[in-house]
C-alpha cells in the first residue's frame, strides 16, 4: 500500500500510466487504505483514450490560445472526464444527454463548439475514427442588442473621472481600440499624426498591426511624449480597469456600460455619419465586413432615407 503519514494524518498517493495520483488527508491508515482500494479500482476502468485525448487538447490550447480559452476549455475537459471517463464508448446519445443538462442555449453552443474541436483533435491525430459530436445541432438563440451608450451619458462619465481617466476613455473612443490593445500602447507607437496599435488574435500568433490617424482629440492628448506605456496604474502596467468605469456609471448615474460598449458607439456613429463600412472595419482591426456590421447596431441614416421612399405609396 503507497499510503503514509502526512502532519499528523494519512494520505495515499500512485502512479498510473505516467500520470501521478495523490489524495486527500484522511484521519486513520485504515481510512486512507480503503480509500486507495477504491481509487486503484476506478482508475482501472478508465477510459484511457479519453483521459489522453482531453489532456492533449488541453496542451494544446495551453501553448497556443489565450488564457481566457484556454481556461474555459479546461473546467468543461475536467468535468467531461468526470462523466465520461469511465466509459467505454462515447456516444451522441452521451453528448446530447451531457447538453440537455445546460439551461442556457449560449453555454449550451459554447460547449457543443469546444466537444466537437475536442473530437476533432483526436481524429486529426487518428487516436478517434468519428465525432460523436460531429452531428448535433446548436440551438437556435434569440440574439438582443447589446446596450450602446448615448453620448449624453458618455459625456456624463467624462466630467466625472479624473484627467488621466478621462484621457484613458477618450483613447478608446476616438480610436475604437480594444482595451488590451490601450493597455499595451507604448509611446513608441505614437508618431507625429497618428498611433499603431497591435492585436494578437491567438496566443502565439504574430501580433497584427494598424494605423489610427489622429483626430484633433488625440492630437492634444498625445502631444507631449513620454517613453515606456501610454497608460499605466500606479506606474505598474494596466492589467483591466474594470472598477473604473462601472464606478464611473455609478456616480454618473447613467446606465453601466462597458469598454467595449465604446467600440460599439463609435462604429455605430461613424455609420451613422456616412463612413464607408470598410473604412470602420479597419479602424475595428476586423479581418471581415460580416463582424463589423454586427458592431453597427443603430438604424444608420442611409437606411432611414431608404425606408422614407416608400411613405409615398
Amino acid at each position: 500500500m503507497s499510503v503514509y503519514e502526512h502532519q499528523g494524518k494519512y494520505r495515499w498517493e500512485f502512479w498510473k500510466d505516467k500520470k501521478h495520483y495523490r489524495s486527500k488527508c484522511f484521519r486513520s491508515r485504515e481510512q486512507a487504505e480503503k480509500a486507495e482500494r477504491i481509487a486503484r479500482e476506478k482508475y482501472e476502468e478508465m477510459n484511457l483514450d479519453f483521459t489522453k485525448l482531453c489532456n492533449g487538447r488541453l496542451k494544446e490550447l495551453k501553448n497556443y490560445r489565450t488564457e481566457k480559452y484556454f481556461k474555459e476549455n479546461d473546467r468543461l475537459l475536467k468535468n467531461l472526464m468526470e462523466i465520461w471517463g469511465f466509459k467505454k464508448e462515447i456516444t451522441r446519445d452521451d453528448v446530447e444527454a451531457y447538453l440537455d443538462t445546460i439551461g442556457s442555449s449560449y453555454v449550451r453552443n459554447k460547449h457543443l463548439r469546444f466537444i466537437k474541436a475536442l473530437f476533432n483533435y483526436g481524429i486529426e491525430r487518428e487516436w478517434f475514427s468519428y465525432n460523436p459530436a460531429g452531428k448535433v445541432k446548436f440551438k437556435g438563440i434569440e440574439k438582443h442588442d447589446k446596450y450602446i451608450p448615448s453620448k449624453n451619458d458618455i459625456q456624463k462619465v467624462l466630467t466625472i473621472v479624473n484627467q488621466e481617466q478621462r484621457n484613458y476613455l477618450l483613447v478608446i473612443i476616438n480610436t475604437l481600440g480594444r482595451i488590451s490593445e490601450i493597455n499595451n500602447l507604448k509611446w513608441d507607437d505614437v508618431r507625429d499624426d497618428y498611433l499603431i496599435l497591435r492585436t494578437r488574435k491567438s496566443k502565439n500568433s504574430n501580433l497584427t498591426p494598424r494605423k489610427i490617424p489622429f483626430n484633433k482629440t488625440l492630437k492634444k492628448i498625445f502631444k507631449r511624449r513620454k517613453e515606456g506605456l501610454v497608460f499605466t496604474y500606479r506606474g505598474e502596467p494596466i492589467v483591466y480597469r474594470s472598477k473604473l468605469l462601472r464606478n464611473a456609471c455609478k456616480k454618473a448615474k447613467v446606465k453601466r456600460f462597458t469598454y467595449h460598449a465604446l467600440r460599439h458607439y463609435g462604429a455605430s456613429t461613424l455609420a451613422n455619419a456616412g463612413v464607408a463600412l470598410t473604412d470602420i472595419q479597419t479602424l475595428l482591426g476586423h479581418s471581415r465586413t460580416t463582424t463589423t456590421d454586427i458592431y453597427l447596431q443603430s438604424i444608420r441614416d442611409s437606411v432611414k432615407d431608404a425606408v422614407r421612399e416608400l411613405e409615398d405609396l
